[in-house]
C-alpha cells in the first residue's frame, strides 16, 4: 500500500492560511459590529481552519472517502446543535 502525502512546501503554505485566518480573527472581534455577527464570522473562521487542519494534518486527504465522512459526522451534528442554539435570534418569537 502506498502512501501519498503532501509536500513539505504545502505544509507551508497552509500553516500560512492558518495564520492568516488566525489574524483575520482577530481583525473581526475588534470590529464596531454585533457580537453575534463578529460570533458568526470568528466561527466560520474557525470552522475553515479545523478543516484546513483535518485535511492537511491529520492527512484525510489522502485516506479512503468513508473514513472523511466519519470524520464529518461530529461536523453535522454541531452545525444542527448550533442552529438549535441560534434558532431564537433567527426567528425573532
Amino acid at each position: 500500500m502506498t502512501t501519498v502525502h503532501a509536500s513539505p512546501a504545502k505544509y507551508l503554505w497552509v500553516w500560512v492560511w492558518l495564520a492568516s485566518l488566525m489574524l483575520l480573527g482577530v481583525f473581526f472581534s475588534r470590529l464596531p459590529v454585533s457580537t453575534q455577527i463578529i460570533a458568526l464570522l470568528v466561527l466560520l473562521l474557525s470552522t475553515i481552519k479545523a478543516m484546513l487542519v483535518v485535511l492537511y494534518y491529520m492527512h484525510l486527504k489522502f485516506d479512503r472517502r468513508w473514513l472523511a465522512l466519519v470524520a464529518a459526522f461530529p461536523l453535522v451534528l454541531i452545525a444542527l446543535a448550533t442552529l438549535v442554539v441560534l434558532s431564537s435570534w433567527f426567528v425573532k418569537l
